[in-house]
């Protein structure tokens, strides 16, 4: 008896997740009110957030990367990588590619403990715009000209200004200006300048400025109430496509998709171009596929948030309406969704945001987007502690969150019959929240279960493990998942399922996920080919190897 009780008092404390959690700690206590005023009313300013960062950062890439700027990237947690072919040679295209790619492999080698990083590659296909030309350089140091309120200025497509751009003549690459009317407006750089059509010439515009800013070289031209582009894959556009599947990116992003019609068109042609593995997310940028967005979901794998287009045509007062409908809309359809604002845009010079900067980032995270699109990262010499910062803004935005009410609101949404991978998954979803579960442990060879956990947004990390590469990048785009891909030969089915757990409790340890007495939720299959994760386990992390529960 005496050397029973000797054996109990040696073993290590473990701290159970059903003792009383701390209000402190992300939000808890507001998380899980009954009503928005008391929700509200108990947010707290001391508040910790999680140390988990849910909200996934996509970086802006350019054609000159580095693999080690791809490293850096990695290290810094961004998982997302947005580039375009604009401009590019196959061979310049396929180097960028390479960089990127090297990047990751040199990451998942030397410091992610030979664990594959899920980067996910995305292509920008741009579409059709309006830019300006370049800026005349008059000296040596010269990158912008000021456009003075109430001067005016030629607006011409004269190729002859393409490269001399000055205060008194900018080039546009369209000839739509000359459709234009007295009164009309063109807006330059997403808005920042404002001019009023007073007559249309033979070949140019002679306007006035009502509001005016600097402008730089190749800035976006708007023009009000005319579409740009067509309702068809343009040539250039079926290119970049052609070199996007030859190089084997995991996303295309679709510009001005005004409906379903047009996008069952491109995904056709990428069908045709033997693309039919790579996702592809419709551009939300106009006035006309905002009005349909419902159709076009129906038949999209993600949606990309263009707001800085979108609020040329809605207005920059409405543009927040806009972002609230069309994320939400994509919450209840379980359409993963990409948000961009250019957001942080004054760290391209400064250490520190604004404060209107912190605020629209972290609204974008309460709204409900899966992913942070920094374009800033392009531009930025500091461009590591613009991820971090936004990370940090992410977590904070995630810990306030009115969790229960998004659950129960998400989970009514899902009206009988559906399927059962999706009924297990809410499930799933609902006990982390009851035991306040540090991680979910799925292992998914689609990723199905995966996204539908995702689609109902724990509080907690989502350990996806996959054997397929493409599966795993794609799930990265998704908020809570970290697609982790498991490359060990299978031995059987059981064995398999346990290397596959201890693999997942493994990196949860090495990035300080999991801790000792943690409690995590696992799902995984009853039997081989059963066809989804049908079974849910709960379990503690000890010091060495994981103990059932």
């Amino acid at each position: 008896m005496d050397s029973k009780i000797k054996s109990n008092t040696e073993e290590p404390c473990v701290v159970y997740p059903w003792e009383p959690c701390h209000d402190n700690e992300m939000q808890m206590k507001a998380s899980f009110e009954d009503n928005y005023l008391d929700h509200m009313s108990n947010l707290k300013i001391e508040s910790n957030p999680s140390k988990n960062t849910l909200t996934t950062i996509a970086c802006g890439i350019t054609f000159n990367v580095t693999r080690n700027v791809i490293e850096e990237f990695c290290e810094s947690g961004a998982s997302v990588a947005i580039f375009n072919f604009n401009g590019l040679s196959f061979e310049q295209s396929r180097k960028m590619v390479f960089e990127i790619r090297q990047g990751v492999f040199n990451y998942s080698l030397k410091k992610n403990n030979r664990v594959p990083y899920s980067m996910t590659l995305i292509l920008d296909l741009g579409g059709s715009v309006i830019t300006t030309g370049s800026i005349l350089d008059t000296k040596t140091t010269q990158r912008v000209i000021e456009l003075s309120t109430n001067a005016h200025v030629y607006v011409t497509n004269d190729l002859e200004y393409k490269f001399k751009c000055t205060e008194d003549r900018i080039y546009v690459n369209s000839d739509i200006i000359l459709r234009l009317k007295t009164n009309d407006r063109i807006y330059l750089d997403y808005g920042k300048i404002e001019l009023a059509v007073i007559r249309v010439d033979e070949n140019e515009v002679y306007c006035v400025i009502k509001r005016g800013e600097f402008l730089g070289s190749e800035k976006i031209v708007h023009v009000p109430g005319i579409p740009v582009g067509s309702t068809s894959l343009s040539k250039l556009d079926e290119e970049k496509i052609r070199t996007g599947i030859q190089l084997k990116v995991d996303v295309i992003l679709v510009p001005g998709v005004r409906n379903s019609v047009f996008f069952d068109h491109v995904r056709k042609f990428v069908g045709i171009e033997q693309g039919g593995d790579i996702s592809l997310y419709a551009k939300i940028d106009n006035s006309v596929g905002l009005e349909n967005i419902d159709d076009i979901l129906t038949g999209v794998d993600g949606v990309f948030l263009n707001r800085p287009n979108l609020s040329m045509e809605v207005g920059h007062d409405k543009i927040f309406l806009a972002q609230k409908i069309v994320l939400s809309k994509c919450n209840l359809a379980g359409k993963p969704t990409i948000t961009y604002g250019e957001y942080l845009n004054s760290m391209e010079v400064s250490t520190v945001p604004t404060t209107a900067e912190v605020n629209d980032l972290i609204n974008t995270v309460m709204d409900g987007t899966d992913c942070i699109y920094l374009d800033v990262t392009m531009r930025s010499s500091n461009k590591l502690h613009c991820i971090q910062y936004a990370s940090s803004l992410c977590r904070q935005g995630e810990a306030t969150i009115w969790e229960q009410q998004l659950f129960t609101e998400l989970n009514k949404k899902s009206k009988p019959k559906i399927e059962p991978a999706h009924a297990v998954s809410i499930g799933c979803v609902e006990v982390s929240f009851k035991c306040h579960a540090a991680a979910i442990i799925v292992i998914t060879t689609s990723g199905l279960s995966a996204r539908f956990i995702a689609r109902y947004r724990p509080r907690c990390p989502v350990l996806a493990i996959v054997s397929h590469g493409k599966s795993a990048r794609k799930l990265s785009v998704w908020r809570n998942v970290i697609a982790l891909q498991y490359i060990n030969p299978i031995e059987n089915v059981w064995k398999d399922i346990e290397n596959r757990t201890r693999f997942a409790m493994d990196f949860g340890k090495r990035k300080s996920i999991l801790h000792q007495g943690d409690l995590v939720l696992h799902m995984s299959c009853s039997k081989q080919n059963a066809g989804f994760a049908n079974t849910m386990s709960v379990f503690y992390v000890s010091a060495g190897d994981f103990v059932n529960a």
